[in-house]
């Protein structure tokens, strides 16, 4: 980042639980990277949902054959 850079960047993003909004801000501050926006938009959101099972407490159940399954309640 240049001279300036950070005064025009926007911290709201840190706030913002949206990953395609992610994606754009990406894109915008690094408009040569060669990933594609729907490629970019799974890691956003996986890492999302990594972070919100970590701080909910919420993790899949791993069997013994490696399969796993996930158990939640869904709020009414």
């Amino acid at each position: 980042m240049g001279d300036g850079a950070m005064s025009d960047y926007d911290m709201s993003i840190h706030t913002n639980p949206s990953a395609l909004a992610w994606v754009k801000f990406f894109r915008e501050n690094n408009p040569d990277c060669n990933v594609d926006d729907d490629i970019m938009l799974g890691w956003f959101a996986n890492a999302m949902m990594a972070m919100h099972d970590h701080l909910t407490g919420l993790s899949p159940v791993v069997l013994d054959d490696g399969s796993a399954f996930f158990v939640a309640t869904v709020g009414k």
